[in-house]
């Protein structure tokens, strides 16, 4: 079985930044070419074999389910674009309903994704016909009312899914649980090569050292990765990664940056690249990462001067990129809008540009429109959102749509704008890959 590892604090993160206010009345369009609620052959056969009396006929379905895992997937003829995805749940205690959790409705009504039950039989069940090319997770929750990712005594992974989540503890914070979920990788999914260890490849080092600062008055850890030829006394600066959210960014659980970094760097993808990985914790995190300018001032002034007495790092904002998902995303934005002359290049992972300055709700994409109303900076931009990110979050923005238009205004004011929109939703499954993508993009032609 093959397994994934992610910590319960990026879930816990989700849910913080996108439920903390439910819109009761969404406009979030449903986009029809990515997903559908549908119906399945499969099951609408099984279901007139089961109302004929043919009892087998179940009996043969889960044998086979069983050995070939779920959920169940079949192709539409005629359309090799998109797949029929079912998902299924076998209860085996009595049930009254079954919510599944994904990223598969812009509805914050838990019963918007609620399975559906075949006659009276142990099998619940619910079909989307979906792009080809979807790679996302899920879980279920039997006999509840309430689908919350905090309800984590009453959510199911699927036991019938052969890739899963694995319950193992996360190495960018031993101490932390990790929820375990389901994967959905469908047949077009583009491959995550450099995602992956490989025994050939040199590996880059990777400390933690704890760091504090006078200006935000707290502690916190920062990791530092070096690459595996890197020398104190080498005369050439590497190029600087800084992410946000440190712990998941060096976690072979979540966003495997130190893996994906030595193996760019051994495919002469990248130049030799030293990673700066910012813890942000969960009590502080909506402080530090909603345009606050104390914390722009913090990597600023205390930071990178900090990096750049300890290690051969350059200086050059053309060889630095500063990153992140979610709120992290837009605060790499907004810390290069403060900060120009340092960070001149942002990679934006599912950014959340639907927060005021100081994180307030007062202009809900007040970043974009600080963009849009200054001079044009020397900065350049990888802007990755999933196509799943359709719900509503704060004030009714969805990330999809933030992000379209932040692309929109930096493209009309000439910022080199490279934007894609990930087959997935809002979670490390997307940001492990795009990273890499990324990278390469902002970091391949970089010269010391």
């Amino acid at each position: 079985m093959k397994r994934i590892q992610i910590p319960l604090v990026l879930a816990a993160l989700w849910f913080a930044e996108f439920s903390s206010t439910v819109v009761a009345d969404s406009r979030a369009a449903f986009d029809l070419s990515v997903i559908a609620e549908d119906t399945s052959p499969k099951i609408a056969g099984l279901k007139n074999a089961v109302a004929k009396g043919d009892s087998a006929a179940l009996v043969s379905f889960w044998t086979s389910t069983s050995a070939a895992g779920t959920p169940l997937i079949e192709v539409i003829p005629g359309d090799p674009k998109h797949v029929l995805v079912t998902f299924l749940w076998r209860a085996v205690e009595p049930t009254t309903k079954v919510i599944l959790f994904a990223q598969l409705s812009n509805s914050r009504d838990p019963s918007a994704l609620t399975l559906a039950r075949l006659l009276d039989t142990d099998l619940w069940y619910k079909t989307f016909r979906m792009r080809h090319d979807l790679r996302f997770s899920y879980s279920f929750f039997p006999n509840t009312n309430t689908a919350s990712i905090r309800d984590t005594d009453a959510k199911k992974i699927d036991p019938l899914n052969h890739h899963q989540y694995s319950t193992a503890p996360d190495r960018g914070n031993p101490n932390a649980t990790v929820l375990g979920g389901s994967i959905v990788e469908l047949p077009g999914a583009p491959p995550q090569s450099w995602i992956f260890s490989k025994p050939q490849v040199s590996k880059g080092s990777l400390e933690m050292r704890p760091f504090e600062s006078a200006i935000l008055k707290n502690q916190r850890r920062i990791w530092i990765y070096t690459p595996a030829a890197y020398q104190d006394t080498q005369t050439t600066d590497s190029a600087l990664l800084l992410c946000f959210d440190g712990g998941a960014y060096v976690s072979s659980n979540s966003i495997p940056t130190p893996a994906i970094l030595d193996n760019l760097i051994a495919a002469h993808k990248i130049p030799p690249t030293i990673g700066v990985f910012v813890e942000n914790p969960q009590e502080q995190r909506l402080i530090d990462l909603t345009n606050h300018q104390p914390f722009a001032d913090f990597l600023a002034r205390e930071l990178l001067p900090w990096v750049h007495r300890n290690w051969r790092a350059t200086s050059d904002p053309a060889r630095t990129v500063i990153c992140g998902f979610s709120a992290g995303g837009l605060t790499a934005s907004y810390v290069a809008f403060r900060q120009p002359s340092i960070f001149g290049n942002v990679l934006s992972q599912s950014g959340a540009y639907w927060r005021g300055n100081e994180g307030g709700t007062e202009d809900r994409e007040w970043l974009t429109h600080q963009y849009q109303s200054s001079r044009k900076l020397p900065v350049r931009f990888v802007l990755q959102a999933g196509v799943l990110e359709f719900a509503p979050s704060l004030n009714g923005v969805t990330i999809l749509d933030a992000n379209r238009h932040l692309r929109d205004v930096l493209s009309a004011k000439g910022y080199e704008v490279h934007y894609s929109e990930e087959p997935g939703g809002h979670e490390p499954l997307s940001w492990r890959g795009g990273l890499a993508n990324g990278l390469i993009t902002l970091l391949g032609g970089a010269q010391p």
